[in-house]
C-alpha cells in the first residue's frame, strides 16, 4: 500500500464533533495520505477516534495493532492524559478494516510497526483529548454561566474553582457535541503528565491472550480454507533444481505440492502441521549458483579489499 506522507508544517490538525446516541463523539485528521479530510467533515461519523459515553465511559478507538507492545494502552494513555478523564472508565475498540475502506481509508493504514503505533500517532491523538477537554469544560461553563477560565477538569470531573459546584464529562457530553471546535488547542507541559509514561493498568484483553480466547489473524479459520509452508533455496539468489513429490503426496491431508517461482517450493495441505511436516520430509535438491561459496570470511575479504584499495569503487 502506497502512503504519502506530509510534511509537518503541511498537516492540518482537525476536530469534528457530532451527537452519536447521547454522547460526544470526536474525529481528528491522522497525518497519513490515505487520510480523507474532505469526508472527515461532511459526515458527522467519519474519523471519529473518541466517545465519551454519559455513563463515563470513555471509548478510544484505534488503528494500530496490538502485538504486546502496549500501543492500545500507550495510545489511549495520550488521549485520556490531555482528556483528563477517570483511566478506569477508559476503554477501546477497533474501526473495522471495511469501514475504513467505505469511508475512503479515513483511519489511515491501520499499518503498525517500527514504533509508528505510537510516534506517528502522539501528536493528533494527544490534541483530540485536549479538544475534547476544552469543549467539555465549556459546556459546563455555559450551564452555570460562569467564565471558563474558572472552570477546571480532573478525572472525569469538572469543577467551578470559586463555588466548588462539580458535574461530570458524561453530563455535559451532549452539550458540549454541540459547541464549535477550539481553534487553538494547547497540550499539557510533559512536567505535568500524570498518566503519559506512568505505569497503568493495561486495558487490552491480556486474560484473552494468557487462556488463548483472543483471535490473531493467524487463528482466521475459512470454509475450505487450506495452509501452504514455503520452503526457500537456502542460498540468496539460488534456484530450485528438482524435487520429488511423490515422497510426500501420498500423506493424510496433504493437496499439492508446488514450485514457487524459481527459489522455493510449497506444500499445500489441510493443516499448518501437516504441510510442515510434509515439507520438511520433501527432498528438493537446489542450484545454490555463485554464491554459494561465500562465507563470513569471504564477505571480510572484500570488504577488506576494498578500504584498502588505491580508488574508491561501488
Amino acid at each position: 500500500m502506497n502512503t504519502t506522507i506530509q510534511s509537518p508544517a503541511r498537516r492540518k490538525f482537525i476536530v469534528q464533533t457530532a451527537a452519536v446516541g447521547t454522547g460526544l463523539t470526536l474525529g481528528f485528521e491522522i497525518p497519513f495520505g490515505l487520510c480523507e479530510a474532505d469526508a472527515a467533515l461532511s459526515a458527522p461519523e467519519i474519523g471519529v477516534w473518541v466517545v465519551i459515553q454519559p455513563d463515563e465511559r470513555v471509548i478510544v478507538r484505534v488503528a494500530r495493532s496490538e502485538m504486546g507492545q502496549g500501543t492500545i494502552t500507550g495510545l489511549a494513555q495520550m488521549v485520556a492524559e490531555e482528556l483528563e478523564c477517570d483511566w478506569k472508565m477508559v476503554g477501546y475498540e477497533y474501526p473495522s478494516p471495511a469501514e475504513n475502506v467505505k469511508r475512503k481509508r479515513v483511519w489511515g493504514d491501520f499499518g503498525t510497526g517500527g514504533s509508528r503505533g505510537i510516534r506517528t500517532s502522539q501528536d493528533y491523538v494527544r490534541k483530540g483529548g485536549a479538544a475534547a477537554r476544552m469543549m467539555l469544560i465549556q459546556a459546563a461553563a455555559s450551564d452555570w454561566g460562569v467564565p471558563v477560565g474558572e472552570c477546571v477538569a480532573s478525572n472525569g470531573v469538572i469543577t467551578h474553582t470559586p463555588t466548588g459546584r462539580k458535574t461530570t464529562f458524561g453530563k455535559v457530553s451532549v452539550a458540549a457535541a454541540k459547541l464549535p471546535v477550539p481553534t487553538e488547542i494547547i497540550l499539557k507541559n510533559p512536567k505535568d503528565w500524570k498518566l503519559i509514561g506512568k505505569p497503568v493498568d493495561r486495558i487490552d484483553d491480556t486474560i484473552g491472550k494468557v487462556t488463548g480466547k483472543q483471535i490473531y489473524a493467524i487463528d482466521l479459520k475459512m470454509p475450505g480454507m487450506l495452509i501452504a509452508n514455503i520452503k526457500e533455496c537456502p542460498v540468496f539468489g539460488g534456484k530450485v533444481k528438482s524435487f520429488d513429490a511423490s515422497k510426500v503426496t501420498g500423506i493424510k491431508g496433504v493437496k499439492k505440492v508446488v514450485q514457487v517461482g524459481d527459489s522455493a517450493v510449497a506444500v499445500v495441505a489441510d493443516t499448518f502441521w501437516i504441510a510442515k511436516t510434509a515439507l520438511d520430509k520433501l527432498p528438493i535438491v537446489w542450484d545454490e549458483g555463485p554464491n554459494a561459496n561465500n562465507s563470513s570470511a569471504t564477505i571480510k575479504k572484500m570488504l577488506e579489499d576494498g578500504l584498502n584499495a588505491d580508488e574508491a569503487f561501488i
